[in-house]
C-alpha cells in the first residue's frame, strides 16, 4: 500500500511539473529550466549512450537536429556537447581562430570512444563547408584549443558565444529530459 501511495504521489509531482514547466509558449523563457541563466545543474544524468563509432555519433545527433536549426554555429555545438556529455560520451570542445585557413573561428566537438579515439563531430559543417556530421577533412585536425566541458568554454569564448538554453526550440529538450531524468528517480524512489 505504501509502495502504490509513493507512485501516486510521484505521478501527481510530474503531472504538476509538466504543467508548471509546459504551460504553455507564452511563457518562454521564464518556464521550465530555460531562460536567460545557465541551466543548474547544467549536465543531466540520462540513459547512457554506448558511443564506439561515427554511426552511433549521428543517429544520436539525428534525434536532436531539428531543434538546433536555429541556432549559430557555437550555439549548436555547445547544444550538441551538452546533449552528448548528458548521456554519458565522453566529448570535449575543439577550437580554431581560423578555421581551415578563413578568417572565421569555429567550434566543433570531439568525441572519444571506450578505446581512446576520436571521433570529430561537427553539428554545423554545413555551415562552413564540412563534408558530413563526422568530417574527415583536414582542416579538422588544425585546432588552438580544446575545452573539456561548457564551463573552460564559457570562460574562454564567453557566456553569449554558447548560450543555446536561450532559444525556445533548444530549450524544450533541456525541459523534456529534465521531466525523464526526475520520473526516473521518482520511480527508482518509488521501487525503493
Amino acid at each position: 500500500m505504501a509502495k502504490k501511495a509513493a507512485l501516486l504521489v510521484s505521478a501527481l509531482i510530474l503531472i504538476g511539473a509538466y504543467a508548471l514547466f509546459f504551460g504553455g509558449e507564452d511563457d518562454f523563457p521564464s518556464g521550465g529550466f530555460c531562460g536567460r541563466d545557465m541551466p543548474d545543474p547544467y549536465y543531466l544524468d540520462l540513459k547512457p549512450a554506448d558511443v564506439q563509432n561515427p554511426d552511433d555519433v549521428i543517429r544520436y545527433s539525428s534525434s536532436i537536429k531539428g531543434y538546433a536549426e536555429d541556432l549559430d554555429v557555437f550555439e549548436r555545438a555547445a547544444f550538441y556537447e551538452w546533449y552528448f556529455k548528458s548521456h554519458g560520451f565522453d566529448v570535449s570542445f575543439a577550437y580554431a581562430e581560423k578555421f581551415a585557413d578563413t578568417e572565421n573561428d569555429h567550434l566543433w566537438l570531439l568525441v572519444r570512444n571506450r578505446k581512446g579515439e576520436v571521433i570529430e563531430v561537427d553539428p554545423s559543417f554545413s555551415e562552413v563547408g564540412g563534408s558530413s556530421m563526422v568530417p574527415l577533412d583536414r582542416a579538422y585536425a588544425v585546432r588552438d584549443r580544446e575545452f573539456d566541458d561548457i564551463y573552460s568554454a564559457k570562460e574562454a569564448l564567453g557566456e553569449d558565444a554558447v548560450t543555446w538554453w536561450r532559444d525556445e526550440k533548444a530549450c524544450k529538450v533541456l525541459n523534456e529530459n529534465v521531466l525523464v531524468t526526475e520520473k526516473e528517480r521518482a520511480q527508482s524512489m518509488a521501487d525503493a
